[in-house]
Formats: C-alpha cells, structure tokens, sequence
C-alpha cells in the first residue's frame, strides 16, 4: 500500500475513535470532537464517510485552522441546503422556460402574463430538496478548506478576523444555489489578480478591481428575472450575462476566493415595483462592508422602495425564523429558507410599524405590493393587542398578512 494512502487510513481510523468518543460523551465538557460536528455526522446516512474523510484528512495538519475549519463547516452542515424549482402552468403541468427564448423582457412579460387565466397562475413550484450534509463530497470540503486558508496568506488579507474567515470566507454556499467547487475555476480564471497586485495591495483595490472587471466584461440581462435557478459559473462565464443575483453571486465568489470576506444582500421584494433587489458586499480596509454595485446603482437607495435589507450568512441565527421552523414548514419565498441578519439600517432610513391586532401567538407578515402581489418582507409573532414591525423603509405601503393555506391573505384592519 502506498505510504500516502497508509497514512490517510490511519487518519481515517484514528477519526472513527473519536467519532465514537464523541457519539458516547455529548454530556462531556471534553469530547473527542465538538457536539455540533458529532450531532450533523450522525444526522446523515450513508454520507456520513464524505465528512469523516474531510476530517480525517486534516487530523495531522500541524496548522489548527484547517481542523477547525472542518469542524466549522460540518458543524453548521444541517441547516445548508439547495433547491430546484419547477415551472407549472394554471392546470399544474410543468412549462419548459429558457430565457434565451425570448428577443427581449417584454416578450417574456406578454408570454408570462398569457398564461394566466381564470385565476390560476403560472407559478414555481420546489422539485426537490438536496440537504448539503447527504449531498456534499469530501473533494468539495478539502478543496474549499485548503483554498480558503491559502488565501489569507494575500497581502490584503492581513486584518481579516477569524470570525469573518470562517463565517464570509470559508463557507461553500451563499444562498440555496446547488454546490459545486467553483474557487478552482475562479481562481485559474482569475490568477492575473494575484500576478497583478503588489505586496501593499489594499482589499479596497482588490474589490474594485473585481467589481469594475464584471461590470464591465458581465452585462446585466432583464430576461433573467423570471428565472429561478441561479447560473453557475461555468454558465456564466459563457454567456456573460445574467440577473443580478447572478452577477452579485458572481463578485461575491471571486472576493473569497482571493480571501476576502463577502456575501450577499438583498431586497426580498421592491415596493410598488417588481421583483427584488440583489447586491455583493465585501469588507474592506475600515473593516466595513460595501455595496459591489452596477454603474448608477446608488440611485436605488434613494427611492421609497426598499422596505428591508438583509444579509446571508453562513452560521446559524438562533432569532431568524428559519431557526423556528422546520425545513418542510411552508413559509414565504426568503423568509424562511436561509440564516440572514437584518441590515436595514445600514442602507435606508427606517422605522417601526404598528399594526392593532386583538389576537396574539400569531405569526404575522409585513408585505409590499410587488409584481401584482402583496409580498411578506418580514415576520413577528404577536404577544400583545398589535403587532409591530422593526426596521422598515419609510414612506412605503404596508399590508398586515396571514399565510393560510399557502397563501399570503390580506389581515382587515381594526
């Protein structure tokens, strides 16, 4: 047997003695690994060998940050998933949508539009759930690990704290996009922004280096608004355009895979308008996070539209409702599907909105009129005689709303 390969089994089976200490000491102050990561191997099946690999594959690494990063990602493993949509019709078959199809936007409009009749809808509906911890290989964990750590040794990445490594650095995923390695295309596609920057490169060069090169060489594509999946990258290296959670995924990707912390913020629906609004952000020398916006898109910031901002996040918010819920718990579109953190505040001027209410224990829904629509924005539970709101954009019209049935309803005012 080759030594390299003898030398893997051994880790392997040194990690199975201490997946077997921790399965029987969870009560301990000290188990062989951390509960976290014991309670997420033990929730998959037959995957369960792809995350003890990854482990086994760093128990000897004389440099911590690599364990602990597969700890970190196995650890928060349980609630990481993706999703696949169908597009169904008003009679609940399923309707084939490419937007390449269409010459322009307003011929998809039209064609969206003419399949809704009677009033039923064309809608998407989920296919499937794929939960990371069945899913997920231990290829994709190591080379995530391996090349996360590897760029913190760039010259800008000097002051990234361990907190924004491991939650807007490390991490694999930014929203419920299917998973697949995309820093190692990223980084050889890429490799010129290493060859180009000097030792005293500041992350605030870097950032605008990357979100200069998209604008400029990636076009945004209003047809890609009806479209559900997000393109990967391959995709849209291909065709150079997509909408802009395409294109902010894409910023987002390449400011980590050149180690600096990034992610996504986004506006789950615009007031009085259509759709959201999608942006990457990433920190910079001040230890601030800014916008990676197309050419004039401060401008969005100043119109009454924006009701909530929030932020994706990788590790798990205790006060999120998709922490109160359980995955298969129907709740409206962004919600409920991910971890985020409200940053309202950071970009508009906000308020808290009263609703008077005689019931209480109600989960209640805020909502904008968006794309014909009353949208859910945000979410409280009531424990008084109203309901309140926190955080949100000035100057917008408001709706109180119920979710029955798998229906946003409208709640009478009192």
């Amino acid at each position: 047997m080759p030594s390299r390969l003898r030398l893997f089994t051994c880790k392997i089976a040194a990690f199975l003695v201490l997946l077997v200490m921790g399965q029987s000491c969870l009560k301990s102050t000290n188990p062989g690994l951390p509960v976290d990561v014991v309670n997420a191997i033990a929730q998959t099946g037959h995957n369960r060998v792809e995350l003890t690999k990854t482990i086994g594959f760093f128990l000897d690494e004389e440099d911590g940050i690599y364990l602990k990063s597969a700890f970190f990602l196995i650890g928060n493993i349980p609630h990481h998933y993706a999703v696949t949509y169908l597009l169904k019709d008003k009679k609940n078959q399923e309707v084939r949508f490419n937007p390449d199809d269409f010459a322009s936007f307003d011929a998809i409009e039209s064609w969206w539009n003419s399949q809704q009749t009677d009033g039923r809808q064309i809608h998407y509906e989920t296919k499937k759930f794929s939960r990371d911890r069945d899913t997920i290989t231990a290829d994709l964990l190591i080379s995530t690990i391996i090349q996360a750590v590897k760029s913190q040794s760039n010259p800008w990445c000097q002051s990234v704290s361990t907190e924004d490594f491991y939650q807007y650095v490390l991490p694999y995923r930014f929203m419920n996009e299917n998973i697949y390695d995309w820093r190692t295309e990223i980084l050889t596609d890429f490799s010129w922004i290493t060859d180009s920057a000097g030792q005293h490169t500041s992350p605030d060069e870097i950032i605008q280096l990357i979100n200069d090169f998209v604008n400029s060489n990636y076009h945004f594509d209003k047809r890609f608004l009806r479209a559900a999946a997000v393109q990967t990258y391959a995709q849209l290296k291909s065709s150079k355009r997509g909408n802009q959670r395409d294109l902010s995924l894409l910023k987002a990707s390449i400011a980590r895979s050149y180690g600096i912390p990034a992610t996504i913020d986004y506006v789950p629906y615009l007031a009085d308008s259509a759709h959201g609004l999608y942006f990457a952000v990433a920190k910079n020398s001040k230890d601030e996070f800014i916008p990676l916006l197309p050419p004039g898109g401060e401008g969005i910031f100043k119109a009454n539209k924006i009701p909530k901002v929030y932020r994706r996040i990788f590790m798990k918010n205790d006060s999120s409702l998709f922490s109160r819920k359980e995955l298969s718990l129907k709740t409206p579109p962004y919600l409920g599907h991910y971890h985020h953190l409200d940053v309202s505040r950071d970009y508009i001027a906000a308020e808290t909105i009263h609703f008077p209410r005689r019931s209480t224990d109600t989960l209640y829904y805020i909502g904008v009129f968006n794309d014909k629509k009353w949208r859910a924005v945000d979410w409280t539970i009531s424990k008084r005689s109203f309901v309140s709101f926190h955080n949100m954009g000035r100057e917008i019209n408001y709706q109180l709303l119920i979710l029955k049935n798998d229906t946003l309803l409208c709640v009478p005012s009192t």
